[in-house]
């Protein structure tokens, strides 16, 4: 049987654990720069408060009925999710993790279901101290179903999805714009067909749908049947790795523009080390103001390092040359990102007759020390000189909460 843990509100959730003052009102936290609603607590959907609002727009009812928002934490809500998976790890063996705040397992069928995910729940919400619905079924597919029935309970939060009769009523209540793997885009084609629920869809002619929407929709179709098509992957180095922010102020300035791009490509390479990865190529790319002009400007630019590497400061030094390439004297830009590709294994590296030789000793034996200094002694301790002197904080943050878990500055203090 496949289990899906998914967090419920998550981001609210690792905000409430140090803000027990928080729990049972309406909590939202806000996107970058504070501008819409990404995660809202049970009372706050209550109101209503729609997933994506802009807050300007909500801000008056919200405040009125008690509301408090944060802006995202994504510091503390990346460590919370660490710690979540590792204790998944520790009691399900191998797990795929789906997003931030999900993921799946694979148990034995001798085992006593709703007992273990029991036992874990309580765990969870014990140690870490994240509430978890968990969705038990025979496919992946059926447990994203399972897994939303587990959240609509009051108290156990786990829900068991089996074949027969009662799966079928559950199937034919379930709107098929909700399965996952069909989406937006699919579910208006669907109801053309006359497909509106999940059992409808599950009735459906394989070789009609695999003809139509291709062989992915297919898997979904039989993994409603109860046939397991997507099984639990190990999992794999990223393929690429992105780091990109919104400005709070529009910035015309190169330079400071080089230090924020400098920044990106730190943590993005601490991303890749930390994988036992390597890259050879990086993007970077500027964007300006969508709202002020529709048209769009900005660029990208690709630069190939010649070979595998993980020295954050040759990613710098060819960051900042396709930074000059794409940069417009006088253009204010709003937003600005790099993108680390063509990510490989270190244990698999194969370099090419014109390419450097594959990760030179001295320059591996030199990050392994720079990321162990900044582990042990926390992070910005030793950095690159084209990066700023202190953390850059670009992004407007006026409700953000401390790094309670990764900083020894931020540390909650009982009195």
């Amino acid at each position: 049987m496949f289990f899906l843990f998914d967090c419920d509100n998550f981001f609210v959730s690792c905000e409430r654990i140090f803000r027990p003052d928080l729990k049972k009102r309406p909590v939202v936290v806000l996107s970058s720069n504070d501008g819409c609603v990404v995660s809202r607590s049970y009372e706050a959907k209550a109101i209503p408060i729609a997933m994506g609002a802009p807050y300007f727009k909500i801000e008056k009812i919200f405040r009125a009925a008690g509301g408090t928002a944060l802006s995202s934490n994504f510091e503390l809500y990346s460590d919370i999710s660490r710690r979540l998976m590792s204790l998944l790890r520790q009691e399900c063996g191998s797990i795929h993790i789906y997003s931030v705040d999900e993921a799946f397992a694979e148990l034995p069928d001798n085992i006593d279901h709703f007992r273990f995910a029991l036992h874990i729940r309580t765990r969870i919400l014990k140690e870490i101290g994240i509430p978890v619905s968990i969705g038990i079924a025979p496919t992946k597919t059926l447990c994203k179903i399972a897994s939303s029935l587990a959240k609509s309970k009051t108290f156990d939060k786990v829900e068991i999805l089996t074949t027969g009769q009662s799966l079928r009523t559950i199937l034919k209540n379930f709107e098929v714009k909700d399965v996952w793997g069909v989406g937006r885009r699919i579910a208006p084609r669907l109801n053309f067909l006359g497909i509106f629920t999940a059992l409808e869809l599950s009735s459906a002619p394989l070789k009609m749908i695999r003809r139509t929407f291709g062989i992915n929709l297919e898997k979904t179709v039989m993994e409603l049947n109860g046939f397991p098509c997507q099984d639990i992957a190990a999992e794999e180095t990223a393929h690429s790795i992105t780091v990109s922010r919104s400005f709070e102020r529009e910035i015309s300035n190169i330079k400071q523009l080089e230090a924020i791009i400098a920044g990106f490509t730190d943590t993005a390479c601490r991303r890749l080390r930390a994988q036992n990865a390597a890259a050879r190529e990086i993007t970077v790319f500027l964007k300006t103001n969508r709202f002020k002009n529709p048209a769009g400007q900005g660029g990208s630019c690709l630069i190939p390092l010649g070979g595998p590497c993980i020295h954050t400061g040759h990613f710098i030094t060819a960051a900042n040359f396709g930074l000059r390439q794409i940069f417009i004297p006088g253009e204010a830009y709003k937003s600005a990102g790099i993108t680390l590709q063509a990510i490989e294994e270190t244990t698999s590296l194969q370099s090419s007759l014109f390419e450097k030789s594959v990760l030179p000793p001295k320059e591996q034996k030199l990050m392994q020390a720079f990321d162990g200094l900044n582990n042990k002694l926390g992070a910005h301790t030793v950095f690159f000189a084209a990066q700023t002197v202190s953390p850059q904080n670009f992004t407007r943050g006026s409700f953000r909460s401390p790094a309670y878990t990764t900083s020894w500055n931020a540390l909650p203090v009982v009195r």
